[in-house]
């Protein structure tokens, strides 16, 4: 009998008996699966978990994913749906972001969890808090920084000029396009008494004055879930030419987009009754 052909026969006898025998499944410590098989090459193992495999399950084996809302109502409906007394909750001030872990580690050292189920609320400044911040230190011509006025007559605050009256200013800036401003001056009032010549024939180069405020008041909302800020706004002109540009200039508007979101982490904190950390999450 040659021993080695009877080697090789049996060899492929067991082998035929592994495969027969089918994969074997293994737990893992994060609670996945393993299925582990016999080839010719040896073991291969495929992780169950992957993307592929996984989605062939009839239901996934953990949440995961990152949902984004938009106000403070839909932050605390989703939060209390899927969360459990574990989950943290961190604000970035600066970025206007509040990200809750529905999944974060546990207390004990031998407890972590993947930390990849996710809830954000991404806060978007209103319409006219970046209508307002995208013209911000702008110089504009007198007839668009008129109009740009008149648009968004609603936003102006009546103190320290009342809204009527700046729809004036704008006005006559509106309907004095055919002058040559000479000067500016700042007078001990804080208004600006602009001088110009008509360069019409008709009036024959009549001269003239006007004067405006050097501020005016802007309420503004930063977000949805937010009241109205009060914002200074400077008025600031430059004369080249005889050209008037106008522009304003807001007051800290920054700090008050900071304590806007402050105020909406308060609000989820109210809605939630979980105390929000300043900072990120591990990622």
């Amino acid at each position: 009998m040659n021993t080695d052909t009877t080697r090789t026969e049996n060899d492929a006898i067991v082998e035929q008996a592994r495969q027969a025998a089918g994969p074997a499944l293994l737990d893992t410590a994060a609670g996945g699966e393993l299925a582990v098989f016999h080839t010719p090459t040896g073991l291969e193992v495929v992780d169950l978990d992957a993307d592929k495999y996984a989605r062939r399950a009839d239901r996934p084996r953990r949440k995961q994913g990152t949902t984004v809302v938009r106000d403070v109502r839909s932050f605390a409906q989703y939060y209390r749906k899927h969360s459990d007394e574990h989950s943290e909750v961190y604000v970035i001030l600066d970025e206007g972001l509040i990200i809750a872990v529905l999944d974060a580690h546990q207390p004990e050292p031998d407890a972590p969890r993947w930390g990849d189920h996710v809830l954000q609320l991404r806060l978007t400044p209103t319409e006219a808090w970046q209508r307002w911040g995208a013209q911000n230190r702008r110089l504009l011509p007198q007839v668009a920084f008129a109009e740009f006025l008149e648009d968004n007559l609603d936003d102006l605050a009546s103190q320290p000029v009342p809204a009527a009256e700046v729809l004036e200013i704008a006005r006559t800036f509106q309907a004095r396009t055919k002058v040559s401003f000479s000067s500016g001056i700042v007078q001990a009032s804080g208004d600006i008494r602009l001088k110009y010549e008509e360069t019409t024939d008709a009036t024959g180069g009549a001269r003239g004055e006007l004067t405006v405020p050097n501020e005016f008041a802007v309420a503004l909302a930063a977000f949805d879930d937010t009241d109205r800020y009060l914002i200074r706004a400077r008025l600031r002109h430059r004369i080249e030419g005889g050209n008037l540009r106008l522009m304003y200039i807001l007051d800290r508007p920054e700090e008050h987009l900071r304590e806007a979101v402050k105020t909406v982490v308060e609000k989820v904190e109210a809605e939630i009754g979980v105390q929000i950390m300043r900072g990120a999450p591990p990622t």
